[in-house]
Order: structure tokens, then sequence, then C-alpha cells
């Protein structure tokens, strides 16, 4: 534990810390804090775009015994190629919905929720941080990663990036890290979630700063040939895949797009995310707001410390900031990053400027059976209070239900031009029958020139009609604001509207026939399933 009588320790200095700074973890010293933690970091209780479709596709390979290699569910690239590299992750939450329904969609959360907030606290503890100050750290960190603890395949990179910066942070302070578990991990995360390219690439800037810093600190180039070892193995075992490189250039692709920061709310900026959620409301956006804080601190505490140590985690931390801003779903990545040199040099700092700070204090009342007992009661509750026992998820922005509805009724099928971010809520309603036109599959199936024709489309661009005349489109389902493009292009027929969307049908099509058109629904608040 640190304390003013080991400040020499802390000296501005380049050598690695050793085994000595281990401090004692919060899940000794505060399991009860450790417990209402992930109850916290749990209670995001929305279904996520893409929750119906990972489903439906997990579905699908369970059905037919192997990997669906062609698309089935559009009409715009129907036949073609899926590099579905979350193939892996939607076929265990079609094994948990099959057999328990939401709520066991509900336990694989808070399986990776527990997994990935356990391992930042053992990473924080091996900073040998004071209680108080990896108790803060925490509950920024959580503040940050909460509302993207969704019911999607990302929940796994989180575990996975977690454990991974547990093993490099024992490393760089000198700890028997056994680096080796990260082949099969990273074999396996390949086929969870497309994340694990932030992992080769932490576990790469790890190898390069570690093994420069040695050669420059005049250590020798034995530790640098042995991650930069493990590093080029782990590589390689990502092509464990069914797809192989494929897997490799579905994320890429993505990454490389341009339609990607306009088309999917996750891809903008964080600068341009949080402002944009400053208008709707000063309360929202707080996880960005935290994650921020977290920058700046780590940033000053780096400053003040002046000790480049581990240089090596700071280096990774920097790069997953430059991320998130780039991109604001990369924001948990950079607070998973941040946990262990933000914890450290906060302590560096404390101690150097002001030693005698009660952040430096023990605080042995929160190992007590009582106060355990307490806090995950506390947990419990707050567990039970936020739906984790619901048979249903409600969506957190609006779909098209009683549209979805309404075709049902009047048995209306065909292929459907619909919002992006609806299309996979569209499939779990009504495929087979109907085909969308995109999905949030996006690059893995979708070749540019459909993605493009539906982005001049989406936005009201010069040949967006292409999306109408060049694709043997049947209906339009969009929101509200869709009626004024409608009406100008011509020669469709609005056939149902509520709040929440628009309807449309070819003038000449059976479907607008219809008595009593257009019809006027109301808009329900969708849930899952």
């Amino acid at each position: 534990m640190v304390s003013p009588d080991t400040q020499p320790e802390f000296a501005a200095s380049t050598e690695p810390p050793g085994p000595r700074d281990a401090g004692a973890s919060m899940l000794k010293f505060a399991p009860g804090v450790v417990v209402l933690a992930i109850a916290l970091a749990d209670t995001w209780r929305f279904a996520d775009a893409d929750t119906w479709g990972h489903v439906r596709f997990g579905q699908d390979v369970l059905a037919a015994g192997k990997i669906v290699w062609r698309d089935s569910y559009s009409y715009t690239a129907f036949g073609h190629l899926w590099l579905n590299h979350e193939w892996l992750a939607e076929v265990i939450m079609a094994v948990l919905y099959n057999r328990l329904g939401v709520f066991g969609l509900s336990l694989m959360k808070l399986a990776c929720v527990a997994i990935t907030i356990v391992f930042i606290v053992k990473t924080e503890a091996e900073t040998g941080a004071p209680p108080l100050i990896q108790i803060g750290v925490l509950i920024l960190t959580i503040a940050s990663l909460n509302p993207q603890f969704q019911y999607r395949p990302q929940l796994f990179t989180f575990a996975m990036l977690s454990a991974l910066l547990y093993l490099l942070t024992r490393d760089a302070y000198r700890r028997p890290a056994r680096l080796w578990i990260t082949v099969p991990m990273f074999a396996l995360w390949a086929n969870l979630h497309g994340g694990f390219i932030l992992g080769i690439a932490a576990l790469w800037i790890f190898a390069l700063t570690a093994g420069s810093q040695d050669l420059l600190g005049g250590r020798g180039a034995s530790r640098s040939t042995r991650l930069g070892a493990v590093a080029a193995i782990a590589t390689v075992a990502t092509l464990a895949t069914p797809y192989g490189i494929g897997t490799w250039t579905a994320v890429l692709r993505a990454l490389a797009n341009p339609y990607t920061r306009i088309m999917i709310q996750d891809w903008r900026p964080l600068g341009v995310q949080l402002l944009m959620c400053w208008r709707r409301s000063p309360l929202n956006g707080l996880n960005y707001d935290a994650a921020i804080v977290l920058m700046a601190a780590l940033a000053l505490c780096f400053t003040l410390s002046r000790n480049w140590a581990d240089l090596p985690l700071m280096t990774i931390a920097l790069v997953m900031s430059g991320a998130a801003f780039a991109a604001n779903r990369n924001v948990p990545a950079a607070a998973i990053a941040i946990a262990a040199p933000l914890t450290r040099h906060l302590t560096l700092t404390v101690s150097r400027y002001w030693p005698r700070s009660g952040l430096m204090n023990d605080l042995p009342q929160l190992a007590t059976r009582e106060a355990t007992v307490l806090l995950s009661a506390i947990a419990l509750i707050l567990s039970g209070r936020c739906g984790f026992y619901s048979t249903s998820l409600e969506a957190e922005y609006p779909y098209p239900v009683s549209a979805c509805e309404f075709m049902r009724q009047n048995r209306l099928k065909g292929n459907i031009l619909t919002q992006f971010h609806w299309g996979e809520f569209v499939i779990w309603q009504l495929a087979p029958d109907s085909k969308v036109f995109i999905d949030g599959r996006y690059d893995t199936v979708y070749p540019p020139n459909v993605i493009d024709d539906f982005f001049r489309f989406n936005n009201g661009r010069p040949g967006g009609d292409a999306a109408l005349t060049k694709y043997p489109t049947d209906f339009v389902l969009m929101d509200a604001s869709a009626r004024v493009l409608m009406d100008h292009w011509g020669g469709w027929r609005l056939i149902y509207s509520d709040l929440a969307s628009v309807l449309y049908v070819r003038a000449d099509s059976p479907a607008a026939k219809l008595p009593n058109l257009p019809i006027k629904g109301v808009a329900y608040v969708a849930t899952f399933p």
C-alpha cells in the first residue's frame, strides 16, 4: 500500500515498478463494493437496434447446423457472401434465448459485465494504489462504460480487452503474466466480435513500446523478443475463424468506408456525438463526459507525476483515447485502457503533492462481513429494480411496431426499403416473407453500390430515386420525415402512418387499393421479443 513513508519509491523514473508495488485488491478489502459496481454497470436494459438480428442470425446457424455463408434477408444483396465475424456470439445469444428467453440474454450480459469489472479491479490492484483511489477510478470507468453494455456481441470485446490489459499490466510491472494465454484468447475473440482488432493493436503497442524502452534503458532485447513473438502468434491466431483473413477484411472494410461515420451513430466522432447529446438534454451523454474526465485526469496526473515507468500502458491509453475521439464506439476501450495508468499516476501525484491526504488511507470498514452483506443486498435490489428478471426489453428508440403489424394483418409481403437501424427489427418481424434493402450487417453483406444508393435515397441526394427504380422495391417504411421526399418523387401512395413511421406502396400495387387508405395508427414502444 502506498503511504508517505514510501514516497521515494515513486520518484520520477523509467525503471519498471517491481512486485513490491502491488496493492490490495478491492476483491479483498471491499468485495461488496465490487458486487455493487457490477450491478451499477449492468443497469442498461434496452434492446439495441441489432439485438433482434443477432438472435435471429444465431438461430439460423443452430437450425442449419453450420455457418450461414450467404445472405437470405435482403433483396439488394440476396445470395451475397456474408462475412459474419460475430457468428459465435450470435450462436451463444440464440442458445440462451431459445432456452431461457430474455433472461438468458441478461445472464450473458451480466457475465460479461462481471468479467470486465473484475479484471478492471484486479488491474487497478496491480498499480499499488490505495483503496479510495481505486474506488474513485472504478466509479468513473463504470460511468463511461454503462450505456455501452448492451445486448450485443461487443460485450465479449469488453470482457476480453479487460482481461488482456490485466495481463499486460502485470507484465509492465514485471510480475508473472502468462502472456501465452493471449493466443487462445484471440482465437476465440476473433469469432465473437470484430473488436479483437483493438486487442491486437494494444498487444503490438505494448510489445513495441516496452521493447524500445528496454533497449534504450540497456536492459537487452530478451523481453522485446518474447513480447514480439507473443504478439505475432496471437495475430496469426485471429485467422482461426471460418472466414480466415476474411474476418480482418470485413472489419477493416467498415473502418475504411466513408459512410460508416454518417450512417452508424456509434461511429460518429466523440465530439460530434457529445454535442448531439447536449442539444437533447444536459443529462444526455454523461458517459462521454465521464470518459473525457478520465482522459483529462490521466493527462494531468501523468504530467505531474513525471514517471515513465509504465509508458507501454500509457501509450495504449493514448491510442485508445484517440480512437474514442475518432469514433465514440471506442469510448469503452479507452476507459478500460485508462483505468490502470490513471490509478497509478493519480497515486503518484497524490503521494508527491498531498502525501498526508485522506486519499492515501485504508478503508478496513469496507472489508467487514456486515458491509459486504449490505452492499450485496443493495446490488441485488438494484438489479431487480432495473429489470434483470424481466421477460422483455424495451427499445431505446422508436421502431415501426404498428406498421409491421399492419402489414401482417393485411398480408402485405415484399421488398421493403426501410431505415438502416430498423432493418434487423423488420427482419425479426417480417422475414422470411419480406426482405429488406439494407440492415445493420452493413459491410459484412452489402456491396458498396447498395450502400451508396441507400445513402443517396436516405439523404435526399441527387440519384436517390435509384433505390426505388433500380431495385424491385415494393414498400418504403421510413420515419415521418420521409413524407416530403416520397411525395416529391411520386408514383407512390401512403397507406399507413403513425407518429413513428410512414408506409408507402407503389401506386399501381394491389396494396394501394386497400379500403380506407391511408390508415392512421398508433405508435407503440417496441419490445424484444
